[in-house]
């Protein structure tokens, strides 16, 4: 059973009971992320996303760390591109107390000067880890490219961005962003919803603040190709196209006919590109969307001398999709995403997630029957006329390597 509650200073609080289960997990989303950090201070909000767990309200950073690990509360922070994250999983029993911690590190942050630089120190590692990253990094590059500003920031920040970060800086954004409003705790496990809303009012109730206004996403820019030039013995390939939005019509469609060519290594693009002419060493493409946006992207890794083979028949895999689905790849991708939706319902923490992104995105929880009568009702034709709508161009495509590719005239032009 889930409830759904709202405080009055605006934090909305999704409960979901599963008596079946000992265990309970919760998802604090607030808006902010790295969208809203300085535009000369982009990866300020990964140090204040850290710095937030290293000493809160009464308790030092030992202190608090030692908090979670005395229950077993399996907690951690993340920033993402339009949000903070705080998710834990725990023994039903210590709820209450990490609700309180929680609240701690949210509304009391000691936001402590001396632990700055450890914190610049690891994401600079991070970021120069990419030149030992060549996959990763080609992505970064793409998406910089891809996705309009301030979209398109690298969820690993910017280094003069991350240098130039102060104690001033990260105070500043916590003053501005932690803010009850529009935030949203997210709940579930053995647990009972009216006990869990008095716990959540007594550690969230007098959280007060202004509502933060997180850039509109704009529009894209123009298609293209890239290359960068790289002294390796590897050939990174990267491809991005437009796809449908979250909880459109056509999503479920779009979802499995992704999953039809490279969610797996029975996918279209593992069997033709590595199994079949050995040509690469990785090939995946993937589909993720939100109600802004839904982008369709897929990767090849390879040798500078099979690259453009390599190329080709991704893009030869890709444009014929359409009108070749049969009706047997249909439901085993069918099959695979129910049987990840349903091992996702017998865990609190997957409940917690994605009970909070759905809200997040559509201000409601979508039931388990919902999303299955959507995936059962995608045929073979509702595929096709999907790939109709969203055929895979124009694109945009980046190569990391030692010399560039050919691209097919007009692949990357819009109103192809």
């Amino acid at each position: 059973m889930i409830t759904t509650h709202q405080l009055s200073n605006g934090l909305s609080v999704i409960i979901e009971e599963m008596p079946h289960v000992e265990s309970a997990s919760y998802d604090l989303l607030i808006p902010g992320g790295i969208v809203c950090d300085p535009a000369d201070k982009v990866g300020a909000g990964l140090i204040l996303g850290d710095l937030i767990g290293r000493g809160a309200g009464p308790l030092s950073s030992r202190q608090l760390s030692e908090a979670f690990d005395d229950l077993g509360i399996r907690h951690g922070e993340g920033v993402g591109s339009d949000r903070y994250a705080f998710s834990g999983s725990l023994v039903s029993d210590s709820l209450s107390r990490a609700l309180e911690l929680v609240s701690y590190m949210v509304r009391e942050p000691h936001l402590a000067e001396e632990e700055i630089p450890n914190i610049q120190s690891v994401l600079m590692q991070d970021i120069d880890s990419l030149n030992d990253n060549p996959a990763r990094r080609s992505m970064v590059e793409l998406s910089k490219r891809y996705y309009p500003a301030p979209y398109n920031r690298p969820s690993l920040g910017e280094a003069n961005g991350i240098r130039g970060t102060t104690r001033e800086t990260v105070h500043k954004l916590w003053q501005d962003l932690f803010s009850p409003r529009k935030a949203i705790l997210s709940i579930a496990g053995k647990v009972k919803a009216a006990e869990v809303i008095k716990t959540v009012e007594s550690f969230f109730g007098d959280w007060s603040g202004g509502e933060v206004q997180v850039p509109q996403f704009g529009l894209m820019p123009k298609h293209d190709y890239f290359h960068i030039d790289s002294d390796s013995s590897q050939m990174q390939i990267v491809f991005a196209s437009p796809s449908v939005r979250f909880n459109q019509e056509g999503y479920y469609d779009g979802k499995l006919a992704v999953s039809i060519l490279g969610a797996s290594m029975f996918g279209r693009l593992f069997v033709e590109v590595r199994e079949k002419r050995g040509l690469c060493y990785s090939v995946y493409a993937r589909h993720g969307s939100t109600i802004d946006y839904g982008t369709v992207t897929a990767y090849v890794g390879t040798t500078p001398e099979r690259a453009q083979e390599s190329l080709d028949i991704l893009l030869k895999e890709l444009h014929g999709l359409k009108g070749t689905v049969t009706a047997d790849e249909l439901e085993r991708a069918r099959t695979n995403l129910k049987a990840s939706l349903v091992m996702g319902e017998e865990s609190p923490g997957a409940r917690a997630g994605s009970n909070a992104q759905d809200w997040w995105l559509i201000k409601r929880v979508r039931p388990l029957s919902e999303i299955n009568a959507a995936i059962d009702k995608v045929t073979v034709s509702s595929v096709d006329s999907f790939l109709a709508s969203y055929p895979f161009k124009p694109c945009s495509i980046l190569t990391l390597g030692k010399h560039a590719l050919s691209i097919p005239t007009g692949l990357t032009e819009e109103g192809l």
